[in-house]
């Protein structure tokens, strides 16, 4: 279970409802919780009473906390002001919503959401590092809609794209224009709560009130009448033409175009403007209606639209008469398309109403492979495949469940002031010598309140300073299964100075750690390198024997996932980062060993990896940090091709070295904050490798054309090279009787 907060461009309560609600209710559906955040408002507010009511109505929901809607599902109004990109509005707006979304975050206990983002304008706000993963939702070319700031969401949009870790569009214009930002642009068109419009087939439905006022046939459109979607002078055409069909439009006038002018068409004795209704009541409109109508124009907006309603009249089993826009194309075998002609739509709706085109069942089979619920699922397996989700655990351990009051006020604060009390106490008992005195203060809160996180943290440190490492570790677990808290296991693997002084229990420490079964596997297998750090500093070959046993188990399922060379997680829990390092912990095990047979074949291993890895693919960040290592792995087999005097292994791992370096001194990481000079190290590899290309295939290679590379190989910076060497006897040979036996 995951937590994600939806930053929506529509609020909860619109009675046309988008994506942005039903990708929440299906995200619940499937388990997880959502905060949903009301629209933050793309434009500057408009005078009229649409606007005015919008505002009128946030006004009364901006200081109540998140409200629970349906199972799964919180709504929070954020107080910002309508408009407000820029300037001291911005400004405001940016401190307000953070603030605001830390309390709401903190009322659910939502610990590391993922933030799922339709609003381009996202990062003029928040910070997306204050967040466990990413998704930019595009469903509109939202800059080409009337009065919207085009170049500022434009250029906002391009930015927003290159910082998430992954991208949805609805259309296959969006994601061909969208994914020249991000590799990680996925294309799932606009789908459609089956079930709800497949009442529409029952029969059962009454006929709306208004709709039996109407003669049959009865031509419906539902959706918002905006001037910029729809194309009104072909309606106006097509209506006078055909007085004998009466033609229905569902939905409110001017939603997004003020300038909508609908005067000509509302003139016609057969065109009746219901207004919009609510989203419950569409079946029973679309159940004693005869043919659909998606009337659109062809301009850059619907170029990259897909209309929501395509998939939810199919539903229904009416047939379909649209503007063939590029989205709709590929579904031609279950609609009547055609160009926004008066001529071509007559055609189309006469075949229809005569039972011409797509059959019922080739309507409904087209609509039920396109369900919220298919479509989420396919979804959720993306950012699962990257690395997103698969450790976003989502604590109920002391929020949660639509009763918030109830569970925080009279339960959390006084326990979460009581820990904090206590740990002082414990503090200061040990300070003056009472260490049991202080444990069995700690074990018995613990038992009162086994979920509170601070009492934890301090049991596992001190169980660890203690050296009852199983006893560590269950906390640890604890943390980990029932609060999704994993600091304490970080601060041991990458900070040194947590860690017991004494060698031994180190190594006691990290074998246990390694054991588990219940740590993500990504800090298990960072504290099985760990561990062979440990055992290399105490020369026991046996345990280092044993130690690439348990490393190796780790490389097959990185190397088997293909989720490895797409991870878009940071760093420490990136998996190709950690591929990496496994492959240089081995590196020098099998050095230490003496093992030059397994050292090459981690060479290849790793020149594999390399060939089927775009290191643009996964988190920038990390993809430069990780490029130190692998330029060492893939150098395994540059020392290789000069051991064997193969000019074509000479090559083929100079092919590979030039790519890692030429990636480093991409313009995108100029401001990279990383300590170690990776460019640097980069291209004094280059520069030594270049200079053993003469010498691969001479008779005498003589072995110190290569000691600086042994030396950057395993980090070494003692200019006498007295440690290294030693490493490398079989490196070492010069006489061709000796490398080729």
């Amino acid at each position: 279970m995951a937590d994600f907060v939806i930053l929506s461009t529509a609020d909860w309560d619109h009675p046309l409802w988008t994506n942005k609600q039903h990708v929440a209710v299906s995200l619940a559906a499937s388990g997880h919780r959502v905060l949903y955040v009301d629209s933050l408002g793309l434009r500057a507010p408009r005078v009229g009473a649409v606007d005015r009511g919008r505002i009128l109505r946030r006004l009364g929901r901006v200081l109540r906390p998140p409200r629970y809607v349906r199972e799964g599902v919180w709504v929070w109004s954020p107080f910002v002001l309508p408009g407000g990109t820029s300037g001291i509005a911005l400004r405001f707006n940016s401190k307000a919503l953070a603030l605001g979304l830390e309390f709401a975050r903190k009322w659910l206990g939502f610990q590391s959401p993922i933030i799922w983002t339709y609003n381009p304008l996202t990062l003029r706000y928040l910070s997306l590092e204050t967040f466990s993963g990413s998704v930019y939702h595009c469903v509109d070319r939202i800059q080409a809609q009337p009065g919207m700031p085009a170049e500022k969401i434009s250029a906002s949009e391009n930015q927003l794209c290159r910082s998430v870790d992954v991208v949805f569009t609805t259309s296959p214009d969006l994601q061909a224009d969208l994914e020249r930002f991000n590799p990680h642009t996925h294309f799932f068109g606009n789908v459609a709560d089956q079930k709800h419009f497949a009442q529409a087939l029952l029969g059962n439905l009454p006929c709306p009130s208004l709709l039996n006022d109407f003669d049959r046939p009865r031509l419906l459109f539902i959706g918002a009448i905006d001037a910029y979607k729809l194309h009104l002078p072909m309606l106006e055409i097509l209506v006078s033409r055909t007085p004998q069909w009466n033609y229905v439009f569902v939905g409110p006038v001017g939603e997004t175009d003020q300038g909508t002018d609908i005067s000509e068409l509302r003139a016609f004795s057969n065109v009746h403007l219901v207004g919009a209704k609510p989203y419950g009541e569409l079946p029973a409109w679309l159940a004693h209606c005869d043919v659909t109508l998606l009337p659109l124009r062809h301009n850059n907006y619907t170029r990259h639209m897909f209309p929501m309603k395509f998939f939810e009249y199919l539903a229904s089993g009416l047939p379909v008469v649209a503007t063939a826009i590029p989205a709709l194309r590929p579904h031609a075998a279950a609609a009547i398309l055609c160009e926004p002609e008066p001529s071509s739509f007559e055609a189309g709706i006469s075949s229809a109403l005569a039972s011409g085109g797509p059959s019922v069942k080739e309507r409904l089979a087209l609509a039920a492979a396109h369900t919220y619920e298919a479509r989420t699922a396919a979804m959720l397996s993306v950012l699962n495949e990257i690395g997103i989700l698969r450790d976003a655990v989502a604590s109920d351990a002391a929020y949660g469940g639509s009763n918030v009051l109830v569970r925080i006020f009279p339960s959390y604060w006084p326990e979460w002031l009581l820990s904090k009390l206590t740990i002082l106490l414990v503090v200061g008992l040990e300070r003056i010598g009472f260490h049991g005195r202080a444990f069995e203060i700690l074990r018995a809160f613990r038992r009162r309140w086994p979920r509170n996180i601070p009492v934890l943290r301090a049991l596992a440190i001190r169980f660890v300073k203690q050296g009852d490492f199983d006893a560590a570790l269950e906390v640890m677990e604890d943390l980990w299964v029932n609060n999704g808290q994993i600091d304490t296991l970080k601060t041991l693997l990458f900070r040194r100075d947590s860690r017991p002084e004494n060698p031994q229990k180190q190594i006691a420490l990290f074998e246990t750690l390694s054991r588990s079964l219940h740590l993500p596997m990504t800090y298990r297998c960072y504290s099985s390198v760990v561990l062979a750090y440990r055992i290399l500093k105490s020369c026991d070959q046996a345990r280092m024997r044993e130690t690439t046993v348990a490393l190796e188990v780790f490389v097959r399922q990185l190397e088997s996932d293909p989720g490895t060379r797409i991870c878009r997680q940071a760093n420490r829990t990136n998996r190709a980062k950690l591929l990496i390092s496994c492959y240089m912990t081995l590196t020098y095990l099998y050095l230490e060993l003496g093992d030059r047979k397994d050292l090459a074949a981690i060479g290849r291993r790793a020149s594999s990896f390399m060939d089927s890895f775009n290191l643009n693919m996964i988190n920038r960040g990390t993809s430069y940090r990780l490029t130190r290592n692998l330029m060492r792995c893939l150098l395994i087999d540059v020392l290789e091709a000069w051991r064997l005097g193969d000019q074509s292994l000479y090559y083929q791992a100079r092919q590979r070295l030039a790519r890692v370096e030429e990636y480093c001194h991409l313009s995108i990481h100029d401001n990279n904050n990383a300590r170690e000079d990776h460019r640097g190290f980069a291209k004094a590899l280059i520069k030594e490798v270049d200079s053993l290309e003469r010498l691969i295939i001479s008779p005498q290679r003589e072995s110190q054309h290569i000691h600086e590379l042994l030396r950057l190989m395993i980090k070494n910076k003692d200019p006498s090279l007295d440690g290294v060497l030693p490493l490398f006897p079989d490196y070492l040979l010069t006489s061709m009787d000796e490398v080729t036996r």
